[in-house]
């Protein structure tokens, strides 16, 4: 047996009676803080709608279905959803199983 063979049945050897090594966890990633500013709600995009002779605030119109049936009703809005027809110039709503009609 040369040099090189020696060290390699060496080598075999050692590992043989050595217990194998734990198995090492990838590191935890840390998840991803969203961009909002400290204190302050994450900005919301303005979002309009136009007409030929009009233009809406989507946003505008939905705070305002949301106190309009705040009004009549005392519990939160846990559901929303805006129906818009500049056509008839109309905002239709369903908040938590509520219909209701808005003007614009």
């Amino acid at each position: 047996m040369d040099m090189s063979e020696k060290l390699t049945a060496a080598a075999v050897e050692a590992s043989a009676s050595e217990p194998p090594a734990p198995e090492q966890k990838p590191a935890a990633k840390k998840a991803a803080k969203p961009s909002a500013r400290r204190g302050r709600p994450p900005l919301s995009p303005e979002i309009y709608v136009e007409t030929a002779s009009r233009q809406y605030n989507v946003t505008d119109i939905v705070e305002r279905v949301k106190a309009d049936y705040r009004s009549t009703h005392k519990v939160g809005v846990q559901s929303c959803k805006v129906y818009i027809k500049p056509e008839e110039g109309v905002a239709y709503y369903v908040v938590n199983k509520v219909t209701g009609k808005l003007d614009l």
